[in-house]
């Protein structure tokens, strides 16, 4: 009986649990809009879903990014890649071939029918938009001369793109159970995709009309782009957002591969298998607002100064010893072209902010107009700046010195003081000087040797005059001494 007991409140306690830990789980309804920074999983829809810098290739966000999935019409990304990638000119004429038609009954359609004739651009810009199966089969042939030429294609791309777990069977979606890919591969898709000039104009075209020559019929089409966050008139109209594919069938759920870009930051999003046909905008909006606050804006002046010695130092000549940093001097900006331009640079990366810095430095041009010579005067104006960003837009600024560098005080001369020096600027005045100096010093030679002689002769006759005193004085002596001995 206590056994019983035990079991059953073991049981209620499970269960307790259980019912706590959904209650506190987080769901799309839990996200908070004003702070779009503290996006957790729980707050997507999508069941696989992904945030990268498309530029850099970090993950900023995911959710089972690596689970394999469905991926529909997003397949589409990778076959506009490869189309662009061929070589055929976006103005060649082309004829759908037959193979268009080699689709599933209820595919989506552009539509187009063998025999039409149209340019390559025309062609690229009706599948994509439309999402049509019959554009995707028709690229498939013109690129490769055939569709299982083509995925194969595309299966080899996706390797050198290191996608690991994706493999297609078709050029456009339609479900089959072995064509699959995860959110982080086709991120990598997208990412490579939208380096190109004509993906991104493709991607994000509202609508488009198309010039087809269908016999004798030159005709036109209008088509319009899915994609509600390119839609101006829209409730999810993102003003960043450019492209790229929707995707949606039975067992995929509705998906989106989408990309956004500001100031620089260029971001794609990857969302799989949401069941609500907005549930996919709801998700990727919440995924662009938090993949921005990844990013802290550096103005012009703060990028500037961040790249420090590498640009922005000089050294002075002419300083004053007493200058407390040996005439180096550290130049500032001013007057700026575009005071409204921000470099976004990732938060908490060190690695990302040098790379930034590094590239900031390559894309400066600096002339030097002033002669660096001291006195240098606190912002007195050194020098112009040109800059090219990464648009290719110049903005420009004036260099200003950032402290003031005295002079070193002028040394003293012997000219200063004796004028007449300046005549032994002249080499014939030094040559003569010279000879005169040589004259003067030989004869003061011969004058010194004179006078030894006439010392040594002046001393033998003192000697002479010595020793014939001594002799005199010793006669003397002597004839002293006899007269002493006679008395």
């Amino acid at each position: 009986m206590q056994r019983s007991l035990r079991r059953i409140a073991l049981l209620l306690a499970v269960a307790l649990a259980l019912l706590c830990g959904a209650a506190l789980a987080e769901s799309p309804a839990d996200y908070n809009r004003n702070v779009p920074q503290l996006l957790r999983e729980g707050h997507l829809y999508a069941d696989s879903a992904i945030l990268v810098d498309a530029i850099s290739g970090d993950v900023l966000f995911s959710k089972n990014a690596r689970a394999r999935m469905y991926p529909a019409s997003t397949t589409k990304a990778m076959t506009l890649l490869l189309a662009l990638e061929s070589g055929i000119s976006m103005d060649t004429p082309i004829v759908i071939p037959q193979q268009a038609t080699q689709i599933p009954a209820d595919s989506s359609l552009i539509p187009v029918f063998p025999g039409d004739m149209m340019s390559f651009r025309d062609l690229l810009y009706g599948f994509m938009l439309t999402s049509g199966n019959d554009g995707a089969n028709a690229i498939a042939v013109l690129v490769s001369g055939n569709v299982e030429a083509f995925v194969d294609r595309m299966n080899r791309r996706a390797k050198e793109l290191g996608c690991e777990d994706t493999h297609f069977v078709n050029p456009h979606g339609y479900h089959d159970p072995q064509h699959y890919s995860t959110a982080l591969d086709l991120a990598r898709i997208a990412s490579e995709g939208i380096k190109l000039d004509a993906f991104r104009k493709i991607t994000s075209a509202p609508s488009y009309i198309m010039k087809i020559q269908r016999g004798n019929n030159a005709m036109e089409q209008r088509v319009v782009n899915s994609n509600s966050l390119l839609k101006s008139d829209n409730t999810y109209y993102y003003p960043d957002c450019i492209g790229i594919k929707t995707g949606y069938h039975s067992q995929a759920g509705q998906c989106f591969v989408g990309a956004a870009e500001r100031d620089g930051v260029r971001l794609v999003t990857v969302d799989l298998h949401c069941m609500g046909s907005v549930d996919k905008w709801v998700d990727t909006i919440r995924l662009f607002n938090y993949g921005f606050t990844c990013y802290t804006g550096y103005s012009m002046e703060q990028m500037f100064n961040l790249a420090g010695s590498k640009i922005a130092t000089l050294r002075v000549s002419n300083a004053i010893a007493s200058d407390p940093y040996e005439g180096m001097l550290n130049l500032k900006i001013a007057q700026i072209s575009d005071p409204e331009y921000v470099r976004m640079v990732e938060n908490d990366n060190q690695a990302a902010m040098d790379e930034a810095i590094d590239d900031f430095v390559t894309r400066c041009e600096l002339t030097v107009t002033s002669d660096m010579v001291a006195p240098i005067s606190k912002g007195e104006i050194i020098g112009r700046l040109k800059y090219m960003d990464q648009s290719g837009r110049e903005i420009t600024a004036l260099l200003v010195a950032d402290r003031t560098i005295e002079e070193q005080p002028p040394r003293i001369e012997l000219t200063d003081i004796f004028p007449v020096l300046t005549y032994f600027e002249n080499p014939l005045v030094v040559l003569l000087a010279a000879v005169l100096i040589l004259l003067i010093v030989l004869l003061v030679i011969a004058g010194i040797v004179r006078g030894a002689r006439k010392d040594r002769q002046r001393k033998k006759i003192y000697e002479a005059k010595r020793l014939e005193y001594m002799r005199r004085m010793s006669a003397q002596k002597r004839r002293d001494a006899r007269s002493r001995r006679r008395r």
